[in-house]
């Protein structure tokens, strides 16, 4: 399987979904990661289902006019953690968390760039 230009084995990019999950998720956003995505890390379609169903997306209007909470879909992109950049910056004292979804593109040698940050945790 090829992430950021480089080879790696479905359990060592599972992991790295694990950990984004774990440690990432609470300020970094993954806006344009869907969760169908998740099927080129070697999960299956019922996996890729069950994970998107672990998260809550905000939908709407309903018939009320209202927004409402449902169940993540594989079709739907992850969640941000923050409702917007105001939130972000404020819980962040002052600074913007990056949006993880291009980080391997954006860097030289992304993988890597990655891989090196993860080892401080």
């Amino acid at each position: 399987m090829r992430i950021g230009g480089e080879e790696h084995p479905p359990a060592a990019a599972q992991r790295g979904l694990q950990v984004y999950r774990e440690v990432c998720q609470s300020c970094h956003g993954l806006e344009y990661v869907a969760f169908r995505n998740l099927g080129a890390l070697g999960f299956t379609e019922d996996e890729v289902t069950a994970i998107a169903a672990e998260y809550q997306i905000t939908d709407g209007p309903n018939d009320e006019g209202e927004m409402f909470e449902r169940p993540g879909r594989p079709s739907d992109h992850f969640p941000p953690p923050f409702p917007n950049a105001a939130a972000a910056r404020l819980a962040n004292g002052g600074a913007l968390p990056p949006d993880l979804s291009l980080i391997t593109k954006a860097r030289a040698d992304g993988s890597n760039y990655v891989y090196s940050l993860l080892q401080g945790y």
